[in-house]
């Protein structure tokens, strides 16, 4: 049976590819300063929606199976057993085989201890939530506060059997920080996607009770919008929101990691797909070969059990299923529900519904396309919005649900071309050994990257930098309870901006428009909501824990690095530089991403805004047919647009 899974990879798989990318380069015999052309990468912010074939790619090039690094002479014959399906064309591995290949693996106590050491050293250098992370959430945010430093040093004190465990502890400790930009993942555990071919969502009865059910089975479709009252014997909803809670990062507020668990439809790839539903669909080895399910089909009780898939993706004909889009029966290639598309602009849709619009914006990435490609979609999305102009269009619902972000160039068009005046957030880095040398290294060689100080304008003078001691400047904040270097506070500099059109002024306001999510609009689109509520357009949430406003946007924070990128830019491309390289190089199996610049409000300066607990004005369900059909919400939401 063909799949309607959408594999949905968090945001620091992408980097990950792009980190494999690197290392296959490398591999080549290509230097650094040749890999550091692709330094353009290290200014995105990633979208997990795009080209998943390539990443699942990328992550065998490098050895084909999953013990990528060990050496073909200490292959183990457990690992040889998964070598050899793969070979043969298997399209599914067994369960068994991938864990007896895991656990043929000893840990390394010297390998874990230079990984924690370099671990540290990269959140010391660059992480600008080290510290604050120490501090009590705000109300409305669910995490612990965390000393990582100390943290990581207490894995190395704990007892583990296999290289894998530590991996994965490390992993689940730095995910505690529920920043969707900072993760550590290994190429070798976590190569393979498992997944059950089921997924559910939530709904909301009209008497206020809370409900799991079941969104899409591959398996048997008669279970569809069956409730899920039971996973392996507890209540299914304290099973999800336990997992939410513990197990995903994407956000620290509790309801948006509640969606994310579930699923729901994201436009991707030109076509909807399933997002989320990470209950089902993980990256990590699961404790269990199997799930049971207890279901209530029109009061008839059954009990279902769904192993864990795992595609051994060695060939698009295996990817397809994964990849291939959600077949609704709301939605088709020129409407969703009662919505006609009136333009597609690639990354952006425009409908018309009664008599608004509607502005679905998918994902601001446009990584691997060309700069004129790249014109082009900015360019169909003023053209969007000039059709909506011609039709007399007086009000637009913005939907940037499950949308993960992209680049900061794109959200900083986007809302330029709605209001040309607006100001973005300012930002600024940590000050540190590290990131000082690197600040002065590439001031002589005037590169667009995150680490020129040409870059930026002083938000104290708004004027551009004369130098690097005035971009980095002696700005101490106190931030968990001790004082914290930054550089000065800067807005990027408007040639950041694609100039792809003369400015046009459209005829809207924010008491014109309205924003909806489900809390997974992260990154770049988290730039966009957030300023936009600012200047107070009014938020919309769906989803999430009944009569529990919460986040319309997560992880603000304004750019990512990884570990590979670190290298292969700067540390492995400046001579001066060079002698930090040993300090910051993980085993190639390994790999880091952080959040490297924090951005604040500009409504309240002092604010940091990964760590402000802003709540959407109002809060939609999902039902039946909305969570299958937007258009149903889009509806609900265009009432509280404030100029109807």
């Amino acid at each position: 049976m063909k799949s309607n899974l959408s594999l949905n990879l968090k945001p620091w798989l992408k980097a990950m590819a792009l980190a494999n990318k690197l290392q296959a380069a490398k591999l080549s015999g290509r230097n650094y300063v040749e890999l550091s052309r692709l330094r353009r990468s290290s200014n995105k912010i990633w979208n997990p929606e795009m080209r998943i074939a390539k990443i699942v790619a990328k992550l065998r090039e490098k050895r084909n199976i999953v013990y990528s690094q060990v050496p073909p002479a200490t292959i183990t014959k457990e690992c040889q057993k998964i070598s050899d399906d793969v070979g043969a064309g298997v399209a599914y591995l067994n369960f068994s085989d991938v864990k007896a290949c895991f656990e043929s693996i000893p840990f390394n106590q010297t390998k874990a201890a230079q990984t924690i050491e370099t671990v540290k050293e990269y959140f010391n250098g660059f992480y600008v939530f080290l510290d604050q992370a120490k501090e009590n959430p705000k109300q409305g945010f669910t995490f612990r506060p965390i000393g990582l430093i100390a943290e990581l040093d207490l894995l190395l004190k704990k007892n583990y059997t296999y290289e894998y465990q530590f991996v994965y502890s490390v992993g689940d400790l730095i995910g505690e920080l529920r920043d969707g930009h900072t993760a550590f993942v290994s190429r070798n555990y976590s190569g393979y996607i498992f997944y059950q071919g089921f997924s559910m969502y939530s709904v909301i009865k009209p008497d206020g009770t809370q409900q799991i059910k079941v969104f899409d089975d591959e398996i048997d479709p008669s279970t569809i919008d069956c409730q899920v009252t039971l996973i392996d014997g507890e209540p299914a909803i304290d099973v999800i929101t336990g997992f939410a809670r513990d197990h995903t990062q994407q956000s620290r507020d509790l309801s948006v990691r509640f969606n994310y668990a579930l699923a729901s439809l994201a436009f991707g790839s030109r076509d909807f797909q399933i997002y989320g539903q990470t209950f089902t669909l993980r990256l990590k080895l699961p404790t269990k070969p199997s799930t049971s399910y207890t279901l209530n089909c029109n009061n008839k009780v059954s009990n279902i059990t769904r192993e864990w898939r795992i595609p051994s993706n060695i060939s698009n004909t295996i990817l397809d299923p994964i990849l291939s889009k959600y077949k609704s029966p709301y939605i088709n290639e020129t409407s969703v529900g009662n919505a006609s598309l009136i333009y597609d602009a690639f990354i952006s849709r425009f409908y018309v519904l009664q008599d608004f619009g509607v502005v679905l914006i998918s994902t601001e990435d446009t990584a691997g396309f060309t700069p004129d490609q790249v014109t082009r979609f900015l360019n169909d999305m003023t053209v969007g919005f000039k059709l909506f102009v011609d039709r007399g269009i007086k009000k637009i619902v913005f939907d940037l649900s499950n949308n993960t972000g992209g680049g900061m160039h794109i959200s900083d068009f986007i809302l330029r071309l709605l209001f040309p005046n607006i100001e973005t957030f300012p930002e600024d880095l940590k000050v540190t050994d590290v990131t000082t040398a690197i600040i002065e290294e590439v001031a002589n060689g005037n590169l667009d990257n995150l680490f020129s100080y040409q870059l930026f304008t002083s938000t104290k003078t708004n004027t551009s930098f004369n130098n690097v001691t005035e971009f980095i400047g002696n700005n101490t904040y106190t931030r968990g309870g001790i004082q914290v270097r930054y550089t000065t506070k800067a807005f990027r500099n408007d040639s950041l901006i694609l100039n792809v059109s003369e400015p046009i002024k459209f005829p809207w306001t924010e008491e014109n428009l309205v924003i909806l999510t489900n809390g997974n609009c992260g990154s770049s689109c988290a730039l966009i909501v957030q300023r936009l509520a600012e200047i107070k357009v009014p938020t919309v949430s769906v989803g999430g824990f009944p009569n529990t406003r919460f986040s319309f946007a997560s992880f603000t924070g304004g750019t990512m690095m990884t570990s590979d990128l670190i290298i292969a830019n700067y540390l492995g491309v400046y001579p001066n530089l060079n002698n930090l390289t040993s300090r910051f190089t993980l085993p190639d199996d390994l790999l880091l991403s952080f959040t490297c610049a924090e951005v604040y409000s500009l409504n309240n300066p002092d604010e940091v805004m990964d760590f402000s607990f802003r709540q959407a004005d109002y809060q939609l369900y999902y039902d039946e047919r909305s969570v299958r059909d937007p258009s149903s919400l889009w509806i609900q939401a265009e009432k509280y647009i404030r100029k109807r």
